[in-house]
């Protein structure tokens, strides 16, 4: 339970920083894409640590960190090509994000489905932040935009909702397994 809760937390924290670094992307695009791919690198070797980790918690549901192997393998793929390969990366940062948000919404939007079957009455809003996500995804796969800035405010925007959807997941699935068992007690003793 302890763990769960660490794993929680640490999963929010972690979705608030995607928050607030989105957020400074979309109004604030002038770093550079250099100083955007470093930064993006490192966030995504911490994120994926972050989601393998999770992964092997005890959640009642197993919703909240059901594909968080897999996706942790692949933050941590990306963020190493990213911070190491920052020259070649360059020109193709908004291919690799968008990659990265359609899968994750994609998951997302399953386990929108699958929180539905649980009857968690939010589950619509894991739907609608996980299309939004996918679309902005979507728009920086196919992007021809030439404009560095209207990249980086894209991603910023993709990397805010992706964001937003888990902590919404996080904050909706997550319930410790103890608790459960505790109200199963209760009621048949």
């Amino acid at each position: 339970m302890k763990k769960l809760n660490l794993t929680k937390n640490t999963y929010i924290a972690l979705t608030m920083i995607c928050i607030v670094g989105g957020a400074l992307l979309l109004f604030w695009p002038k770093p550079g894409i250099n100083v955007l791919c470093k930064i993006s690198g490192i966030f995504l070797l911490i994120y994926g640590i972050a989601k393998i980790s999770a992964y092997f918690t005890k959640d009642l549901f197993q919703l909240a960190f059901q594909f968080d192997f897999g996706l942790g393998i692949v933050a941590l793929i990306l963020g190493i090509l990213i911070f190491f390969r920052t020259g070649h990366i360059v020109s193709f940062f908004d291919f690799y994000i968008g990659i990265f948000l359609f899968v994750d919404s994609a998951l997302k939007i399953q386990t929108s489905l699958e929180a539905k079957k649980f009857g968690i009455e939010r589950c619509y809003w894991i739907f609608i932040t996980a299309v939004a996500s996918g679309i902005i995804g979507i728009c920086l796969l196919f992007s021809s935009l030439k404009a560095i800035d209207l990249i980086v405010r894209m991603a910023g925007l993709g990397i805010c909702l992706n964001g937003a959807m888990n902590l919404i997941v996080v904050l909706n699935t997550v319930r410790a397994v103890r608790k459960t068992e505790d109200d199963f007690l209760e009621k048949n003793i």
